[in-house]
C-alpha cells in the first residue's frame, strides 16, 4: 500500500467504471474525481477515505498531494485565523493594504492570495512530530551533607566507568568540595 492514514491524496480525474482494479469503481465514486481527499484507513489490499464509505485501491489516486488544502482544512484554517486578533493577522494586512473595507470582500475578489496565506498559516502552525534520541549522561552530584545538588551534566560516549571517572577527575580540578557522579541512559527530545 503507497499510502498512510492521514495522507492527502487526489482522486485520478479520469476516474471511471471501466477503470481495471478491485474492489471496482462504482457511480457513486465518480463524484470525487479530481478531489483531494484524506485516506482514513488503510486495509490489506484497499483504503476508506474520509467521508465516503467505498473502498478505494492505488490505482484510483494520482499520488500525494503536498500543501494542498481541501475546502474543509480551508474553512478551519480560516477559522482559526479569525479567532485571533486582525492586526497580527496577514490577511488582516493585506485588507488594510488594499482597498477593501473587510476581509469577505478582499477573499471574494482574491481567493489565489487567500489561499496562499492560509497554506502558510497551516504550515506555521502545523504540530511537528516530536523527535527524541537517547543519550548517555553522566552528573557530578555535590553532597553537602543534608542535601545533594547537581552541579554539572554533560553527554559521553565512552564506557560507563571511564566516562564516570573522567568526569569527576575533571570536574574536581577545578572545584573543592565533597562529590560523587552517577551515569544514566535518558531519552530527551531533539532539540
Amino acid at each position: 500500500m503507497r499510502y498512510k492514514v492521514g495522507d492527502k491524496v487526489r482522486v485520478r480525474s479520469d476516474l471511471n467504471v471501466n477503470l481495471d482494479c478491485s474492489p471496482t469503481v462504482v457511480e457513486e465514486m465518480l463524484c470525487k474525481a479530481g478531489d483531494i481527499v484524506t485516506i482514513s484507513a488503510v486495509n490489506d489490499n484497499d483504503y476508506r477515505i474520509d467521508g465516503f464509505r467505498y473502498y478505494w485501491t492505488d490505482e484510483m489516486f494520482e499520488g500525494l498531494v503536498e500543501g494542498e488544502l481541501t475546502a474543509e482544512e480551508a474553512i478551519k484554517v480560516l477559522a482559526d485565523m479569525c479567532a485571533r486578533e486582525c492586526k497580527n493577522c496577514e490577511l488582516g494586512k493585506l485588507v488594510k493594504e488594499s482597498r477593501y473595507s473587510f476581509c469577505s470582500a478582499y477573499r471574494r475578489e482574491h481567493p489565489d492570495k487567500v489561499v496562499e496565506i492560509l497554506k502558510q498559516w497551516k504550515k506555521d502552525h502545523e504540530k511537528k512530530e516530536i523527535e527524541v534520541e537517547l543519550a548517555y549522561v553522566v552528573r557530578v552530584i555535590e553532597d553537602l551533607g543534608y542535601t545533594k545538588r547537581c552541579v554539572y551534566e554533560g553527554d559521553v560516549t565512552e564506557v560507563k566507568e571511564e566516562a564516570m571517572k573522567r568526569v569527576l577527575k575533571e570536574y574536581c580540578k577545578e572545584h573543592e568540595g565533597k562529590f560523587f557522579t552517577v551515569y544514566e541512559e535518558i531519552c530527551r527530545v531533539k532539540e
